[in-house]
C-alpha cells in the first residue's frame, strides 16, 4: 500500500471512530490531540522551531473542544473547577510561547493527561455498567486514539 492510500486510510478511519463516539470518547479524543501538539510544540521550542501552529491547535482544543463542551448547568462544580483549569492551561500556554519556554508546557501536559486517565476511567466504568453486550460495539480508546471495535 502506498503512503497516499494509507493517509487516507488514516483518515477514513479516524473520521469513523469520531462519527461512531460516545461524548465521552470524544472528549478523551480532544486531549489526546491536545497532548500531541503540546508535545509537538515543546519539542519545537526545544529544537528553536516554530511552534505557532501547534500553540494555535492547542488553544482551539481547550477553546473549541473543552471549554465549550462545558456544561455548567448540569455539571455544577465540576464544570466551574475544568473551566478554572481550562483558563490556567491557556494561560500558561501562551505563558511558554512568550518566554519560550518547554518547561512551563510540561506542567500543563502533565494536568492534562491527568485529566485524561480521569475521564477514561469514566469510560470504563460506564462501557462496564452497560454490559458486555454493548461494549463490544462502542470505540475502545488507546494510545493511538479511538480505535472502532472489530
Amino acid at each position: 500500500m502506498n503512503a497516499r492510500n494509507l493517509n487516507a486510510y488514516r483518515n477514513l478511519a479516524a473520521q469513523t471512530a469520531v462519527s461512531e463516539a460516545s461524548p465521552i470518547e470524544l472528549i478523551v479524543l480532544v486531549y489526546k490531540r491536545l497532548i500531541d501538539n503540546l508535545r509537538l510544540a515543546q519539542k519545537a521550542m526545544e529544537e528553536g522551531k516554530e511552534d505557532a501552529e501547534h500553540i494555535s491547535k492547542s488553544l482551539d482544543l481547550i477553546q473549541k473542544g473543552l471549554m465549550a463542551a462545558l456544561d455548567h448547568e448540569k455539571g455544577g462544580e465540576i464544570s466551574k473547577n475544568l473551566a478554572s483549569l481550562y483558563d490556567w492551561s491557556i494561560r500558561e500556554i501562551l505563558k511558554a510561547r512568550l518566554k519560550r519556554s518547554p518547561e512551563i508546557l510540561t506542567d500543563v501536559i502533565e494536568v492534562i493527561r491527568n485529566l485524561e486517565a480521569a475521564w477514561v476511567e469514566i469510560h470504563l466504568m460506564r462501557t462496564k455498567e452497560s454490559g458486555s453486550e454493548k461494549a463490544s460495539e462502542t470505540v475502545h480508546i488507546s494510545s493511538a486514539g479511538a480505535i472502532p471495535a472489530v
